[in-house]
């Protein structure tokens, strides 16, 4: 029975990260939409069925026409996807703790916070070269800016703190 119990444990201690690294996903999408939300009534409509039924390159000619009519629309998108990574990667490095048999500790990982923030800009990539092309000088601001905001979530959450294996505070839960 208590190989049963350690076994489960080991699959948990597993599986929680995944699930929390899900889960900050979603936390970025959530907030990427309320400030993609809060940015919109200052913006003309965006033209999503235009870019729905168009090619590549009506796609290019859709969205230059956007952000002509909307010269501020691109720095809106920016930081909407930048304030979405932060809140993810943030929302990892806080919730996600590796366990540590060798001092039986928990302590901040760094694995969690990479994987949301490396979705994170594979997602603004795709976006800004195939959902909606912003030209690739654009996008690279775009991920640049989120890769910036994710470093420094991390840090402000306390991802690159040194472990002090003595502190009471990072001792495991039993």
């Amino acid at each position: 029975m208590s190989s049963e119990n350690s076994l489960l444990k080991k699959i948990i201690q597993a599986v929680v990260p995944v699930l929390l690294s899900i889960a900050a996903i979603f936390v970025a999408v959530v907030i990427t939409t309320v400030f993609h939300s809060l940015f919109a009534p200052l913006l003309d409509p965006f033209p999503q069925e235009a870019l729905a039924n168009a090619d590549r390159l009506g796609k290019k000619d859709v969205m230059n026409a956007f952000m002509e009519a909307n010269p501020f629309a691109v720095y809106t998108a920016i930081i909407a996807h930048g304030m979405g990574a932060f809140a993810g990667v943030f929302f990892a490095t806080r919730t996600i703790n590796a366990y540590d048999r060798k001092y039986n500790i928990d302590r901040p990982t760094w694995i969690g916070p990479l994987l949301v923030a490396g979705m994170w800009m594979y997602m603004d990539i795709e976006q800004d070269l195939n959902l909606a092309p912003i030209g690739s000088t654009w996008m690279t601001v775009d991920v640049l800016t989120t890769a910036a905001l994710s470093f420094l979530a991390y840090f402000l959450a306390g991802g690159a703190r040194k472990v002090i294996y003595g502190q009471k505070a990072y001792k495991r839960k039993s």
